[in-house]
């Protein structure tokens, strides 16, 4: 019987010592996180506190519970490990989460050259939840900015093509790109006269 009662009280004690390493890695990549200093440094830091760091990152950046800051830097920091894992990760967020980190997921995606980027891009032309706020100058006005704007302005940083339509609104009109997009499926289609 004390042998038993021994055994129970060093699993205890094994789980308080995983679950105690397990906080104290995430608050020291939530350091990392809120200390900022530029993404190369985040990843080598994250890196050096954690042998899996994407998952620890995608759940900060999922987490409600932390700040929108620490949010979106966890998703850049996701693009700079260029995995097929933080790859998926980031396309989660693209679907999965509010839209303020939509279109920062978005924009890791185009960063680290995804294959899934343009079809996400095209899936968000519809996305009118507002993203962020833009402050222009001429005239100066404040703009809301939809998922979709960011989603025109990332199709043209991938395509190097200009889909430069501005709707009365304010906002980027979203049907030449999806235009752009029916012909390249075309295009990509074999044909059926071979």
């Amino acid at each position: 019987m004390n042998r038993h009662r021994i055994a129970i009280l060093c699993l205890v004690s094994c789980a308080i010592d995983f679950a105690f390493c397990q906080t104290s890695v995430r608050s020291q990549v939530e350091s990392v996180l809120d200390a900022g200093g530029g993404r190369e440094k985040g990843h080598e830091l994250v890196s050096k506190i954690s042998d899996h760091p994407v998952p620890l990152l995608m759940s900060i950046a999922q987490s409600t519970q932390d700040s929108y800051v620490r949010r979106t830097r966890a998703i850049y920091l996701l693009a700079t490990f260029k995995t097929k894992e933080s790859e998926l990760a980031l396309s989660e967020l693209t679907t999965h989460s509010g839209p303020e980190y939509r279109c920062p997921a978005l924009q890791a995606l185009v960063e680290i050259r995804s294959q899934d980027a343009i079809p996400l891009l095209i899936n968000s032309l519809d996305d009118r939840a507002v993203c962020m706020h833009a402050t222009l100058t001429d005239p100066a006005r404040a703009q809301e900015v939809y998922v979709a704007d960011e989603a025109v302005r990332l199709l043209e940083q991938v395509t190097g093509q200009s889909f430069g339509h501005v709707l009365a609104n304010g906002h980027r009109a979203t049907k030449p790109c999806k235009k752009w997009w029916v012909r390249q499926k075309a295009n990509a289609e074999p044909s059926a006269e071979k």
